[in-house]
């Protein structure tokens, strides 16, 4: 074991600080991976930050590009402000209308008299009606509450019920019209009594009798009816039996199986709820079926409407619809399905009397439509809002009432266009402004490569690093400069009856006229908002042709400057083998490469740092004997030297 020795007590030197100094030479590789890391990862910030604003530069130009690009739309300005609200399509007239709320629509709204909370309600069946929707709910029994749920939770769409407390032992229910209008005032059809015992609607009021109408089925009138489709000839006929005058019996026509006639009847106008209905002289079997149908007017062209009859009781029907209404109906059609012979009677037009139901208890509000005039003339609508079928074009929110007529200006709006114009500019720029930045050069500055491979990296290489653009000299930056500005200053072909091919037609440029060369030079993108206003009122879809154009009629825009900036950015922007991504990865590939090489130089200093301190160790220790020998002689010898003088 070596004798205990003090660190540069034996040889006078700082073993300690000279060990240091010799591992922090050792160490100057880990040095230059820390300084390649370092830029490396500036780089990877740098392209990072690069395909961001690449990618918004390509997001910003789809928006252009887009189908529902907002070039030009077209506003709605009222005065005075607040009664008429709204918006235009680019397909709506221009100009001002003048438009006179005279009433607005209204949703309908009754309430029942105050009926003690906990009254005992009976079980029963009861209809809600509110314009062409009918609910049917049964109601299990209960209090007004219990009823007050079971509507809530089965006329859901057509009417809200509301339950207001009017004392300690009092309870009132109201029901309001889920939509508004004069069609859609809620009926009630309380046939058990339910409603009535709730104290909402009084007894069921009397109905009026149904106005019916004979349709004579004649021989001299009758023809088939798409006979290719049910195999028949051009001059089939069905048997007519003639009825008895004297007995009131009605003639009688027969069809055999899989028969299809149509016969001329005298106009009738359709009207929801009306029917066409027949007698059959035997009842259908199951699975046997018959259609009854009707030819009517529709723009001076016949429409044919055909269903599957309900049977019942000897009788079939067709009920018409909301869409019939109007309809001026000329022909019956009458289809045998089945295979066997059928015979028919006593063809009717019915038209029902209106459902009167029950009389509500108390009305709050009465069911209104909106009613106003447009230039003069009268309009009504069962809603105020979202009216999209009184002006082309157009959508009107009527808000109030007005107290005179309201000039309403429809007008070409190029707000939300020009805005988009500007976004596109602004990342643009930001491309090109960074770029600039990012490639920058210092010529003085003195970063050349040579000393790579050199330990001792020079220190004018990395100041050289830090005073220019940290990717300068990168080609893909360079391309990626030179393809926007080649794009934006491109001429494309015109707009029909349109003189516009490039963006200095609608005022976006690289300066104005007299501008210095070297701001021109820059590429940066500046915007004369009054010509590109102009233009867009001019012609929006020559501005939007522009930027993105179907040059071989595919629906699909190739061609434009948006399309081709979009194209040009793909490889900077794009995640799976983009370019820049590619980049990236390189990078910090490298600084994972370099890291591993840090950590095992690390290891190899501590062992190096080690065997320094071991040697230095041995060398005192050394140094330490010596100097203990070299004394041990010095007081021999002068002790020896001192005894032949005392002789």
């Amino acid at each position: 074991m070596p004798a205990f020795s003090i660190p540069g007590l034996s040889s006078g030197q700082d073993t300690n600080q000279i060990v240091k100094k010799l591992v922090e030479l050792e160490a100057k590789p880990i040095r230059r991976l820390e300084k390649q890391n370092g830029f490396n990862q500036a780089q990877v910030k740098a392209w990072a930050d690069l395909k961001t604003l690449a990618t918004d530069l390509q997001n910003k130009t789809r928006e252009i590009t887009s189908f529902t690009a907002p070039f030009a739309t077209k506003s709605i300005v009222s005065d005075p402000e607040g009664v008429i609200t709204g918006d235009a399509a680019r397909s709506a007239s221009s100009g001002k209308r003048k438009i006179d709320v005279k009433e607005l629509a209204t949703f309908h709204q009754i309430s029942g008299d105050p009926i003690d909370s906990e009254r005992k309600i009976p079980a029963g069946t009861f209809k809600i009606l509110s314009g062409d929707i009918e609910k049917e709910i049964e109601f299990q029994g209960g209090t007004i509450r219990d009823l007050h749920l079971t509507i809530r939770t089965a006329a859901a769409g057509i009417a809200q019920p509301t339950l207001v407390k009017v004392d300690q032992d009092k309870t009132v229910l109201t029901l309001a019209a889920s939509q508004s209008g004069k069609d859609n005032q809620l009926k009630f059809d309380d046939s058990n009594g339910v409603l009535k015992a709730a104290s909402l609607v009084g007894g069921m009021l009397p109905q009026d009798p149904p106005q019916s109408f004979y349709l004579p089925w004649e021989a001299s009138q009758t023809n088939v009816f798409q006979p290719d489709k049910y195999g028949m000839t051009a001059d089939a006929r069905p048997v007519f039996i003639p009825g008895n005058a004297e007995k009131k019996e009605p003639s009688k026509i027969k069809l055999t199986g899989k028969q299809a006639f149509q016969f001329h009847v005298d106009a009738k106008e359709g009207k929801k709820g009306a029917r066409i209905e027949a007698t059959l002289s035997e009842p259908l079997e199951e699975g046997e079926s018959i259609s009854l149908g009707v030819i009517y007017d529709q723009d001076e062209q016949d429409k044919v409407l055909l269903e599957p009859a309900y049977h019942k009781e000897g009788k079939i029907r067709i009920t018409f619809k909301a869409p019939m209404e109007g309809k001026k109906i000329h022909k019956v059609i009458v289809v045998n399905q089945t295979g066997k012979e059928k015979e028919f009677s006593n063809f009717r037009f019915v038209l029902p009397a209106e459902f009167n139901g029950a009389k509500p208890a108390k009305t709050i509000v009465e069911a209104k439509d909106a009613v106003f005039t447009i230039d003069g003339i009268e309009v009504t609508r069962p809603k105020n809002e979202g009216l999209t079928d009184v002006l082309d074009g157009v959508l009107l929110n009527l808000n109030k009432k007005s107290e005179g007529p309201v000039i309403v200006d429809i007008k070409v709006d190029s707000a939300k266009g020009i805005r988009l114009v500007k976004e596109f500019i602004e990342a643009y720029n930001n491309v090109l402004k960074y770029s600039k930045d990012a490639t920058a050069v210092n010529r003085e500055s003195g970063t050349s490569d040579s000393k790579l491979d050199d330990p001792d990296i020079a220190r004018s290489f990395w100041e050289g690093k830090s005073k220019t653009g940290i990717l300068a000299g990168e080609n893909s930056v360079i391309r990626l400069v030179a393809g926007l500005k080649s794009v934006t200053t491109a001429s494309f072909p015109a707009y029909p009856n349109s003189e516009i091919r490039t963006l200095s037609d609608v005022g976006i440029s690289t300066g104005d006229v007299g501008s210095k060369w070297a701001d021109i030079q820059e590429g940066l993108l500046t915007l004369d908002e009054a010509k590109l206003s102009a233009k867009l009122a001019e012609n929006p879809d020559a501005v939007r042709h522009l930027f993105a154009q179907d040059t071989n009629s595919d629906a699909r825009m190739d061609t434009g400057v948006g399309i081709n900036l979009v194209e040009h950015l793909k490889p900077y922007t794009q995640y799976a083998g983009g370019l820049v991504t590619s980049k990236i990865k390189l990078l910090e590939e490298q600084v994972s490469d370099n890291n591993k090489k840090i950590k095992n130089f690390e290891s190899h200093l501590l062992s190096y740092e080690k065997k320094l301190k071991e040697k230095f160790l041995y060398m005192e220790q050394g140094v330490g004997k010596n100097k203990a020998v070299g004394s041990y002689l010095n007081n021999n010898l002068s002790r020896g030297q001192g005894g032949d003088d005392g002789k």
